[in-house]
């Protein structure tokens, strides 16, 4: 089951993408008795999801082309990111491979949905791409081992987790240059375990105005999905509607020679096998004081 969130004639619904790619069967936003969102079905658990395949012939049927697509999960619980995860990447940018996972975190309110802008900043013109299986925790825990961790996994989706390279660099910590406004995209679906299958026979693929950029097998993953579960969650106590994102592979901006990084008026797409494709154009931070201003 592939699952989306989208807005559509000012209402936000919760939508299953059909296998044509193209249709949409739309839960009615004002029945309760219905789950209304992503993270309703996994709180709700597989009664959610029959809910809904029960209800398939009565829902109404919408065009994809015709919704605004919205983040699946508007606020994840926490963003938890694997840094150094494909050898390729790792070598690129002449780092060494780690006993343990990379891990760092990303805010919720930095992330755009499908469709909307990827913004680089005033203060730095090295936003670089970095295209991205998510995981999707379903069941949460701690001390979760690894022979049953992906028992744990609600289902997968795309990250293209944007990195302001040289705010990256101004320390050992990550964070800072992950974390600049409207610089994670997510989504467009979540598509079920169940579907999705084994996820490391899929395949990531990033492309920059058309141009492959980056082009892996998940299978080339140093610290596998069920062991950065069991690492995470011997610290932290892992919550349905979490959401991992496991690492990027060879071929970012910031390796390339001369380094190439993502200009306004360019299209960004992130596709992986099994689950589609997540596109974002790259348009320039605005500069007007009056549409950057903080909300406080």
């Amino acid at each position: 089951m592939k699952l989306l969130t989208f807005k559509y004639r000012g209402f936000e619904r919760l939508g299953w993408l059909q296998d044509d790619g193209a249709t949409v069967l739309a839960v009615d936003a004002s029945d309760m008795s219905m789950p209304q969102s992503v993270m309703d079905v996994i709180k709700r658990g597989s009664y959610a999801r029959k809910q809904v395949e029960k209800a398939a012939d009565s829902l109404e049927k919408l065009n994809l082309k015709d919704l605004e697509i919205l983040a699946p999960i508007a606020n994840p619980g926490a963003i938890i990111c694997v840094g150094l995860n494909y050898s390729d990447h790792v070598a690129e940018v002449a780092k060494n491979e780690t006993k343990f996972p990379t891990i760092f975190f990303r805010l919720a309110r930095c992330n755009v949905a499908h469709g909307e802008p990827m913004l680089v900043p005033t203060v730095s013109d090295t936003l670089d791409w970095e295209g991205e299986l998510v995981v999707v925790i379903g069941k949460g825990g701690r001390h979760i081992a690894a022979d049953h961790a992906l028992d744990h996994v609600f289902g997968y989706s795309i990250f293209n987790e944007g990195s302001v390279r040289a705010f990256q660099r101004h320390s050992t910590q990550f964070g800072m240059g992950k974390n600049f406004q409207a610089t994670g995209a997510f989504g467009p679906v979540v598509v079920t375990a169940d579907e999705f299958g084994d996820p490391y026979q899929h395949k990531v693929e990033t492309r920059v105005d058309g141009e492959v950029v980056q082009s892996a097998s998940i299978a080339q993953m140093l610290h596998r999905i069920e062991d950065v579960i069991a690492y995470v969650s011997s610290a932290v106590e892992l919550v349905p509607g979490d959401i991992i994102c496991t690492g990027t592979p060879g071929g970012v901006g910031a390796a390339r020679k001369p380094p190439r990084f993502l200009k306004d008026g360019e299209t960004v797409e992130v596709t992986i096998s099994g689950i589609g494709t997540l596109s974002n154009p790259v348009r320039a931070e605005p500069t007007d004081l009056n549409a950057v201003a903080c909300s406080c």
